[in-house]
């Protein structure tokens, strides 16, 4: 098992743990050498580096900061995982009506979307075959994402009928994420609509990212 995760790859080992990693993300902004911008792009910029200091996955790559760089990836990739098993949990076992559950799904879901612009807004070159890694995190946290609104939708009266199972509301879920809609559930509320805009903003992301993906990689081959 040991070799089947860690493989033969080498990382040049950090000290540095995830805060101040960020704090230096930070400064990378704050001091325009590496973007060069200025007005909104740089505000959003700094937001965005800012709040993620805000969210758990800074805070547990602090406190494996001694693990060295491969086990400190591999638990990042385990707790993006578990972001996808929570919301799968919470349609399983009808946790979708606890309001304080619902909301630790959405903190988590927020922290998945701030990390996304990051990628859109921090990142300077093309995504290549270098961080394909980066790309295989990115199609989980869609996942991630499709199942949360899916908990949400299942645990409010937001759409033209009642969810009956889990697989109305996924399926409901991921036909808004990918702007299809079949017309055959639908939001019925003003609640509803908004969380379905929400949802295709946010998914548009994704498509973003996954375009440069492979727009990167055809102007490598070109």
């Amino acid at each position: 098992m040991r070799k089947i995760l860690k493989g033969k790859k080498v990382f040049e080992e950090s000290p540095i743990g995830g805060y101040q990693l960020q704090l230096n993300k930070i400064a990378e902004v704050w001091d325009s050498d590496k973007y060069n911008d200025y007005g909104i792009l740089r505000i959003f910029r700094l937001f965005i580096v800012t709040v993620l200091l805000f969210f758990p996955g800074v805070l547990i790559d602090e406190i494996f900061k001694s693990k060295g760089t491969l086990n400190r990836k591999l638990i990042v990739e385990l707790y993006v995982v578990l972001k996808i098993i929570f919301p799968v949990l919470i349609l399983c076992f009808g946790w979708y009506n606890n309001s304080f559950i619902i909301g630790l799904a959405v903190y988590l879901l927020l922290e998945t979307y701030i990390y996304l612009f990051s990628k859109i807004f921090l990142e300077v070159q093309h995504i290549t075959g270098a961080n394909i890694r980066t790309l295989l995190l990115l199609v989980l946290n869609y996942f991630e994402s499709g199942l949360t609104f899916a908990a949400i939708y299942m645990g409010g009266n937001y759409l033209n009928m009642q969810m009956e199972s889990a697989i109305e509301a996924v399926y409901f879920s991921f036909i808004t994420s990918a702007t299809v809609g079949y017309g055959d559930i639908h939001p019925g509320t003003n609640a509803g609509r908004i969380l379905s805009m929400i949802q295709i903003f946010s998914s548009i992301s994704f498509f973003v990212l996954f375009f440069n993906f492979f727009s990167g990689k055809t102007n490598q081959q070109d």
